[in-house]
């Protein structure tokens, strides 16, 4: 057990703190692999040294920084659990919505969406992290969700799954294809039609299309 004296001082936690608030933008700027230690600390105003002090390493550094930014994203808008009162519908939309809202969340710092996108793009050892910690309890909300609309066993697993994915690959569209919509839809039209609740409501009612067609739960049917 760690004596009082053992307790990071004030300025040390002010040095972890810099340290955190300066590497966002460079990592999101130039990427984990080129985004040096002595440019992140230049940028804090401390010493070179002072990342291995708290962080371990560069990767260390990064890890936490990821950490902190999925944890506050989770507080903003939490994985939505079921209860057994539960309109299956009413819950698809509630999964969409969060998964939606995450995706699509203010970002006041300029560079939080940025690092995602890279971190998707071109993954790094966080990115399994950010998979199972972030986004896995929403999928396998998604996976329950949809078992459940659907309603029978003998229906693949695969199908579900590629249930699952169409939603997510649907709200992710809106966030790496957002310089292209901007192109191909009016702005009048983005700013009544395109926010995260019509957004949302939309990829839920296309959701539930699908899980009542025969041709998408059973496409061995096709053959």
């Amino acid at each position: 057990m760690k004596s009082l004296s053992d307790a990071p001082s004030t300025t040390e936690l002010d040095t972890r703190a810099k340290l955190l608030e300066a590497s966002g933008p460079v990592f999101a700027a130039r990427g984990f692999d080129r985004a040096t230690v002595r440019e992140i600390c230049a940028a804090a105003g401390v010493n070179v040294a002072s990342v291995g002090y708290h962080f371990g390493d560069k990767l260390g550094l990064y890890r936490e920084l990821i950490r902190q930014i999925r944890e506050s994203r989770q507080r903003q808008f939490p994985t939505p659990y079921a209860s057994v009162d539960d309109d299956p519908s009413a819950s698809l939309a509630r999964v969409v919505r969060t998964l939606m809202s995450r995706i699509l969340a203010a970002d006041p710092s300029g560079w939080e969406s940025q690092l995602f996108m890279r971190e998707m793009q071109n993954p790094t050892p966080v990115f399994e992290d950010i998979v199972v910690e972030y986004f896995k309890p929403l999928h396998d909300r998604l996976l329950q969700n949809i078992t459940v609309l659907i309603n029978d066993p003998s229906v693949s697993d695969h199908v579900i799954q590629q249930l699952a994915l169409s939603v997510v690959g649907q709200c992710v569209h809106y966030k790496v294809g957002a310089d292209a919509i901007k192109l191909l839809v009016p702005a009048q039209q983005r700013e009544l039609h395109f926010d995260v609740e019509t957004i949302s409501r939309h990829i839920t009612a296309v959701t539930l299309a699908a899980i009542r067609s025969d041709e998408v739960i059973r496409p061995e049917n096709l053959l």
